[in-house]
């Protein structure tokens, strides 16, 4: 590979004994930089082998490092050298190792019919103040990686809200093998990890790039594509027995996701496969707060707890089995639901997976069909509903994020109808930051209830006036249970999640 002054960096290898690990040695215009054994198949070897010959050599790329070293990880393996693992051994069963207390725990929880509730609860319990419905959503998208097709969420709110917080202390709920942590990837990153890995895991990213260009919707394709067909296959050149080889890499998942950012905007393409979630911005969530960790700072804080909180969900979700979810109302929901959109096409299987998601958490409390899959029940639907009625609102357009439609009602109060301001107007006006003013103008624009009179020229602000007849819609395309099942079924959900 070539490096920033135009000199040649060269890898070899020799390999020691059978496996993957070998004598790498790295030469620069011929001159030998580093000498080093370690196995090829191991990502944080890779990972501190290259930080070691990266560092303050800033003319060697990181990410052309890394690609080289998995052609040559590829190559050995190609040569019939393998894993170092034994291939008759077997892998032991993480929940039969737990504690039976825990075991017992988690069963007994899984049989409740409070099961929801208890488990907001813990999650309240692990130090999040509030957002219950938001964790719900959250718990049953990291739920669904054991389904065919599971559901992906972005976690929208201005900086300090909490996201991070809350999807961190919800995603510890589930056992280190479910999860996979990726606070940044890489365009690559997914095509290269290890055969298998990404099978029914729930990958839990960090903050999303506040760079919305075609640099960053190349660098999320992989991502999309994951989401959309539940595998990656591609091809690529790789060094196979001395010769360039096309190979062809076939990543296996599906996996369910999700990642918070201080965007109002994202991507169609993401958008559209992802649940867009907000954090409750308001004063009375805030108090919320700031008794949440005052109680932590004055030494009443039930955190002690924690530990035996984050077993029993590991071995909750150990016990769940990933099993087909039939749903007998589906062509009835079918029939109600609106085509008007083309984004319904999006909306209808995202639906259809949280219902699966619930009837899949609840899989000890549901009956089975005679081909062995689980039966989804009206409180499943009526979950689903109460987390999803808001969100698919918005894709399906004619209804606002709470945040946003909380701004129209105050800009309507100091704004009259006809009367131009600026986005500083506004954020002077607002307690909250200029960056969630300024998101939030966007969003009421690209709805129809604010109009730019006058666009921004280099230090002028934009400017804004309230538009006539916009209005705030309905969520159309999501039937009420009454409609659904008839008028007998009993509504336990809203009270669970407050």
């Amino acid at each position: 590979m070539e490096v920033d002054n135009g000199s040649e960096l060269t890898l070899e290898y020799q390999p020691n004994g059978k496996g993957t690990s070998a004598t790498l040695t790295v030469k620069l215009a011929g001159e030998v930089l580093a000498v080093e054994a370690l196995n090829l198949a191991k990502p944080k070897a890779r990972a501190e082998f290259t930080e070691s010959l990266c560092k303050d050599r800033p003319g060697i790329e990181r990410e052309a490092v890394e690609s080289e070293l998995l052609k040559l990880a590829a190559d050995l393996a190609s040569q019939g050298n393998g894993d170092d693992k034994p291939t008759d051994e077997t892998e032991p069963d993480p929940l039969a190792a737990m504690p039976e207390a825990a075991r017992m725990q988690a069963r007994t929880m899984l049989e409740s019919s409070e099961l929801l509730k208890r488990i907001l609860d813990d999650v309240g319990a692990l130090g999040v103040a509030g957002e219950r419905e938001l964790a719900a959503t959250l718990y049953l998208v990291g739920t669904s990686r054991l389904l065919g097709r599971p559901l992906a969420a972005i976690v929208q709110g201005p900086s300090s809200s909490g996201k991070s917080y809350l999807v961190e202390k919800v995603a510890s709920l589930f056992p280190p093998e479910a999860v996979v942590l990726a606070t940044q990837m890489t365009p690559q990153a997914l095509f290269h990890m290890k055969p298998g890995s990404l099978r029914h895991r729930w990958v839990v990213a960090g903050e999303r790039s506040r760079k919305e260009n075609d640099d960053t919707a190349e660098a999320t394709r992989a991502l999309r594509e994951m989401l959309s067909a539940g595998r990656l296959v591609k091809l690529m050149p790789m060094k196979v027995h001395g010769e360039i080889q096309t190979v062809t890499i076939d990543q296996e998942g599906p996996i369910s996701y999700v990642e918070s950012t201080t965007l109002a905007h994202i991507f169609d393409e993401d958008a559209n496969r992802c649940i867009m979630l907000t954090t409750d911005e308001q004063k009375s969530q805030t108090r919320r707060i700031i008794d949440r960790l005052a109680a932590g700072y004055g030494g009443t804080s039930a955190n002690a707890a924690a530990c035996g909180i984050i077993e029993q969900h590991h071995a909750l979700q150990r016990m769940l089995q990933g099993q087909s979810v039939v749903i007998p109302f589906a062509e009835r929901l079918g029939e109600l639901m609106t085509p008007e959109r083309v984004e319904a096409r999006r909306a209808f299987p995202q639906l259809a997976s949280m219902i699966q998601a619930s009837t899949l958490l609840h899989q000890l409390q549901r009956k089975v069909d005679s081909d062995g899959r689980l039966i989804a029940e009206p409180d499943d639907y009526q979950l689903a509903r109460h987390l999803l009625v808001k969100p698919l609102g918005r894709l399906l357009g004619g209804r606002l994020s709470d945040p946003a439609a909380r701004f129209l009602e105050r800009l309507r109060g100091w704004s009259s109808s006809g009367e131009t301001f600026t986005g500083r107007d506004a954020a002077r006006e607002e307690t909250a930051s200029r960056r969630s003013v300024y998101g939030w103008l966007s969003e009421l624009h690209d709805a129809g209830h604010v109009e730019q009179v006058d666009p921004a020229r280099g230090s002028r602000a934009a400017v804004w006036r309230l538009a006539e007849g916009g209005a705030e819609g309905d969520c159309p395309i999501l039937p009420s249970k009454e409609q659904v099942f008839g008028s007998g079924v009993h509504a336990c959900t809203r009270e669970a999640t407050r």
